[in-house]
Parts: C-alpha cells; structure tokens; sequence
C-alpha cells in the first residue's frame, strides 16, 4: 500500500457532528493518556450539552480513513486574543497510522486553512517529557515562547508555549 493509499481525509467537523468529536476524543485519551491534561474518565462523564460546548469551543479537525476516525487537530481561539492568533489542541494520531506521514499531513492542511483565513500566528503548549511532540512541531517551524506554566492537573509538571508565524 502506497502512502498516499494510507492517508486519511482530512475533514473539518460540522457544528452538529458532537458525536464525532467525543468518539475520537475518548479514543485518544484512551490510548494516549500521558499525552493529554484530561482523562478518559472525566471526559467520558461529560453530558451532550458539554461535548457540544467543546465542539462550539473551536474548529475541530478529524483524518477519517476507511469510514474510521484516526486523527484530531483542534483549532481555538482565546479570550482576549487578538483576532490573527490561534491555538492548536489535541494532536493525536491512532497508533496503526502512525509514522505514516498522518501528523504532518494534518497539520498541513490545518495551518493552510489557517493562513488562508488570514491568521498570523499559531501557538500551541506541549507538556514536559513529550519529547517526540517537541521535537514534531520543531520540525515544522514551530519555537520556544520561553514561556513555561505549571500543570495544577499533574503537579511537579509544566508545558511550554510555541509559537509559529504563518505570514
């Protein structure tokens, strides 16, 4: 099977498909629980009113392949934040299409609809010890705020703020 036969379709999630966001939400805190602040288990609690909320939260990328979800990129915005700033979320994979290209190709597609909205700047946290990550989003332009925050969900741990400008 070729790469390109691998890859997902790379969709934005419509503003009624909630569903879809908390499947492959739980999916990877599921399989991916070191990489994320939440649990399985808190989010799995949460009523349809708060995955909608969630959903309303910001745009919501998904790779589908075969009719299955195996991939998540969230796009949003902070209070306050000037209009030309984004944040990324919750860059997950599935471990079958993993080291494939999936990760690149996303954040591909996802930062050309950002500039092609007019966005100046994506940010976006990576926790202590996620080296891989780290090293992911360095590869794709990405640098070191110098800011750091402490983690009131994992006390003793801390994530960094980068920045990529999309001009």
């Amino acid at each position: 099977m070729s790469k390109s036969e691998f890859m997902p379709d790379i969709t934005l999630l419509a503003r009624h498909e909630w569903l879809r966001l908390r499947d492959v939400r739980l999916s990877a805190l599921r399989e991916s629980p070191h990489a994320f602040l939440s649990t399985y288990e808190q989010e799995m609690a949460f009523s349809e009113d708060r995955w909608r909320a969630e959903l309303a939260r910001g745009d919501w990328n998904v790779g589908v392949r075969e009719g299955k979800l195996v991939s998540l990129l969230g796009v949003t915005r902070e209070p306050g934040a000037p209009a030309d700033e984004c944040f990324l979320e919750y860059l997950w994979v599935s471990p079958e299409c993993r080291r494939c290209g999936v990760a690149s190709r996303m954040l591909a597609v996802v930062l050309g609809r950002l500039r092609s909205a007019g966005m100046r700047t994506a940010f976006l946290w990576v926790l202590d010890g996620n080296d891989a990550a780290l090293k992911f989003y360095e590869r794709a332009g990405f640098v070191s705020t110098h800011h750091r925050q402490p983690l009131a969900a994992r006390p003793g741990l801390s994530e960094e703020r980068m920045r990529l400008d999309l001009g």
